[in-house]
């Protein structure tokens, strides 16, 4: 049963529909967790491929009494106490973005140990309050009777066609009677509605699940996924990474999240932004260098040395921020899509959500009976920077997902996180400086014009960005233009509790929406 008493709030995501479950939960009384999480199994439904039950997430979570935690529950190495298969299924095909192209793979091999449901699941049984059935009914209900697919979430359905379309399950699920689903198509996945009403009446049921999992994709098939993979569903609590930014304190994602450390060490060496106008020339050639320098510590090690204990600590440093500054930029592979998306959640007792979910792009295959398309994570590149199945079976993948909440001296409240790979800690991190350094209003500090530096090649946006800005950034060698704002440069779902009002800004990069409640 759930409470009486509305709560008010604000709920910030990728779709419409998504953003309407998490703000359906506070109208019931339910707190920020419940929103989010009511939001995250929405998006499993209506946001696919970015997000599913059987992809990973990480979130930070700050409760009315002010605990802050940081749950990992992205995924994990498989292979516990099985023999590889003499043959992997374990695919590649090649997506077309229009200026370029890149290789994906897919296939069972692809699939890691996925915590997606099981972590959201374990979020709701320390910190929710409303009954898991309430939580999930919407996205029970936009399963069953159907979903309107918005304008982002179609943009990617039609990119990744190529992987869709690897098996028959798989299509169906990106399908209508016309064919692959269109912006404002009416889509529905009766099965997962089943599966997710299921385990929020009896949330054992998903070790059903993942049975089920262990038998499709073991190494029987091809996969890797074993019966001692899937009896290890524990999700990893701990501290989040905190940094001081003016009068805000930020927490974001600790190891194996790499983004965390990067966002904060980035906002360090952007502490005096402010002394250049706002998009001005000097402003955006400080972003350039500052992404430059954390190129030069995103190394091929970097992503094991960031779980050494005093890692972070020694990277965020003063000495290290001044020694960093004379580094020479390095290099890592790019994915051009990120198939992630996040929520962010406030309620009005203090409590702060910021989940980012991913599905990779899916490995091609379905969970017979499920309407679940498994993740394809051991076959990102940008999360595989050692090679494909190299990491020991049991380990926790990393990844560069970092979802942020910032409370100030004031006791205001921010929640924010982005999809788009190794884009996203740009993103955030600039983000954050238009609002916190800078103090530009929530939509402007969201829309600005982004720029990414990778390998070389500096991409910028060119919408609202001022002519000396955009010509200092065409002087960068291999610079490229997007003449307008691109989900490439992710994706920031922003919620603010500032000024005793409740608002924020959904990216309109990537279908963003914000909900109040209250």
């Amino acid at each position: 049963m759930s409470t009486s008493a509305r709560t008010a709030g604000v709920v910030a995501a990728g779709d419409a529909q998504t953003a309407r479950a998490g703000a359906r939960a506070l109208a019931a009384g339910g707190n920020a967790v419940d929103a989010a999480v009511a939001a995250a199994c929405a998006a499993f439904v209506c946001e696919l491929p970015l997000a599913g039950p059987l992809g990973g997430g990480v979130l930070v979570t700050h409760t009315a009494d002010g605990d802050e935690q940081a749950m990992d529950f992205f995924a994990r190495v498989p292979g516990l106490g099985g023999r590889r298969p003499a043959e992997l299924d374990f695919a590649h095909v090649t997506v077309d973005f229009g200026a370029a192209t890149q290789v994906f793979h897919i296939g069972r091999a692809a699939a890691a140990v996925p915590l997606a449901l099981p972590g959201l699941i374990e979020a709701h049984r320390r910190w929710g309050r409303l009954p898991l059935t309430e939580v999930m009914a919407p996205a029970v209900e936009l399963g069953r009777a159907g979903y309107v697919l918005g304008q982002g979430v179609a943009f990617v359905f039609a990119l990744l066609e190529p992987i869709h379309r690897f098996t028959p399950a798989n299509l169906a699920l990106f399908s209508d009677a016309e064919g692959l689903g269109r912006a404002g198509s009416r889509l529905a996945n009766p099965q997962m509605a089943q599966v997710l009403e299921d385990i929020a009446a009896r949330p054992d049921r998903l070790l059903d699940l993942y049975a089920q999992l262990a038998a499709a994709f073991g190494p029987a098939r091809g996969g890797l996924i074993t019966p001692a993979d899937v009896g290890r569903l524990e999700v990893d609590v701990g501290a989040p990474v905190r940094v001081r930014h003016r009068d805000w304190t930020l927490s974001t994602m600790p190891a194996p999240s790499t983004g965390g450390a990067l966002v904060a060490l980035g906002l360090k060496l952007l502490a005096d932004a402010d002394r250049h106008p706002f998009l001005s020339a000097a402003h955006v050639e400080a972003m350039v260098e500052t992404q430059r320098l954390l190129l030069g510590v995103r190394d091929d090690a970097f992503d094991l040395e960031v779980r050494t204990p005093g890692f972070v600590d020694a990277l965020l440093s003063d000495a290290r921020v001044a020694a960093l500054r004379a580094a020479a930029p390095g290099e890592h592979p790019q994915n051009p899509l990120g198939s992630t998306t996040h929520i962010s959640a406030l309620d009005d007792e203090g409590g702060a959500v910021a989940i980012t979910l991913t599905n990779g792009e899916g490995c091609g295959y379905v969970l017979p009976g499920t309407g679940i398309q498994v993740n394809n994570l051991l076959g990102e590149e940008d999360i595989n920077p050692r090679g494909f199945h190299v990491d020991p079976p049991g380990m926790a993948m990393a990844t560069m997902m970092a979802p942020t909440i910032g409370v100030s001296a004031r006791g205001e409240t921010i929640a924010l996180g982005s999809g788009g790979s190794n884009r996203l800690r740009n993103a955030i991190m600039a983000t954050l400086s238009h609002l916190l350094t800078h103090r530009v209003e929530p939509r402007a500090a969201v829309e600005a014009p982004r720029l990414h530096l990778e390998g070389g090649r500096l991409a910028y946006e060119l919408p609202d960005l001022p002519a000396d800005a955009a010509a200092a950034l065409a002087r960068h060698p291999g610079a490229a233009a997007f003449a307008a704002r691109n989900m490439f440069f992710g994706g920031v779902h922003l919620a603010t509790h500032v000024g005793g009002r409740f608002g924020g800004a959904g990216d309109p990069r990537r279908g963003g929406h914000i909900e109040r409640v209250g």
